[in-house]
């Protein structure tokens, strides 16, 4: 039986605007947007807190794609942040150790001990961002239907592997988990 989901916790995406041409991703992304949007809706009707993840570089640093005012970059407009979202710059997959802000600090502060997370892609950001919660003893939910990949297989088998690390769910399980 799945445990409910109680506060604190947090829903983190890491979706990109379908504008990302180096990701084919995008377009399996668009086959989600109403999973993912209704999970965002969701958990602020629940009051738990939004961070958004995205990778994007500043001018002086090393990088020709993802500026971060380049359309590479931009949150989907099904789930941009708003007022009160977290949002977190990375100059890699994973969250925690490559982001500009200490995301673990952030977390702790404010008592969050569980992740409900998705994203894109789910053998790149969602995989390391499961990893690396895993090993910080973060509860974890992560919600299948809004995860997307350019490989289904890839998708389908990193959800199992995800299963020894955390609960996978699909988006209209929420609800019900959600206190």
């Amino acid at each position: 039986m799945i445990g409910l989901v109680v506060a604190p916790c947090i829903v983190f995406m890491q979706f990109f605007a379908p504008s990302v041409g180096v990701l084919q991703a995008a377009q399996v992304l668009l086959e989600h947007e109403s999973e993912m949007a209704s999970v965002v809706k969701a958990a602020r009707s629940k009051g738990i807190t939004i961070a958004h993840c995205r990778v994007a570089f500043t001018e002086s640093e090393i990088a020709t794609t993802f500026g971060v005012d380049s359309p590479q970059a931009a949150f989907h407009p099904a789930v941009a942040p708003e007022d009160g979202d977290i949002v977190v710059r990375k100059h890699r997959v994973g969250p925690f150790f490559n982001a500009m802000q200490d995301v673990h600090a952030i977390f702790k502060e404010r008592r969050i001990d569980t992740l409900l997370l998705g994203g894109v892609s789910t053998g790149g950001a969602v995989a390391a961002t499961v990893v690396q919660a895993a090993d910080l003893d973060y509860r974890l939910f992560v919600v299948e239907d809004s995860c997307a990949d350019t490989s289904k297989e890839t998708h389908e088998f990193l959800m199992k592997f995800f299963a020894k690390r955390a609960t996978v769910i699909k988006s209209d399980e929420l609800m019900t988990l959600a206190q």
